[in-house]
């Protein structure tokens, strides 16, 4: 199935961003499937996804903040081997004045069937200063239009 074939799973039909990606031979481990660190390092790459999408650069050039990751936790919940596909999903699921909490989810692609999920919070960080920042409001109404709902703070 090619890129524009590409049909969303139905577990990831709440979230904004999905992207599809290909199980590598080099992600899996001595056990033969694939390695607890290549989940993590998908979760990375929707997250990174989602704030390209709403404006949140790595590090801005002018203001010397960038996003980082406070804490992250993950339930592996079943084994995936290669060959294959996966969809990995991230959203929005709670943005406070100083932090962003999102959901990200692994589905196996051939059985629709979730393979790992992860909850992740990330605050803006001003690295000249070495503390963290308020999420500002320009990212706040990104996210809230990209989710189609509000975030009360």
């Amino acid at each position: 199935m090619s890129s524009t074939e590409f049909q969303r799973p139905t577990a990831l039909q709440d979230f904004p961003i999905v992207v599809r990606i290909p199980i590598q031979w080099g992600d899996l481990d001595a056990y033969g499937h694939v390695n607890n660190v290549v989940y993590m390092k998908w979760f990375e790459h929707v997250r990174c996804l989602y704030g390209e999408r709403v404006g949140v650069e790595v590090v801005s050039r002018d203001s010397g903040t960038g996003a980082i990751v406070a804490s992250v936790q993950c339930k592996y919940l079943r084994q995936l081997n290669f060959p294959g596909d996966v969809a990995v999903g991230v959203r929005v699921c709670r943005v406070s004045i100083g932090s962003v909490s999102l959901e990200c989810l692994i589905v196996d692609e051939a059985t629709g069937v979730p393979a790992a999920q992860a909850s992740c919070d990330v605050v803006l960080y001003n690295f000249a200063q070495q503390k963290p920042v308020p999420v500002p409001d320009a990212i706040r109404e990104a996210v809230e239009k990209l989710e189609g709902k509000s975030f009360p703070v």
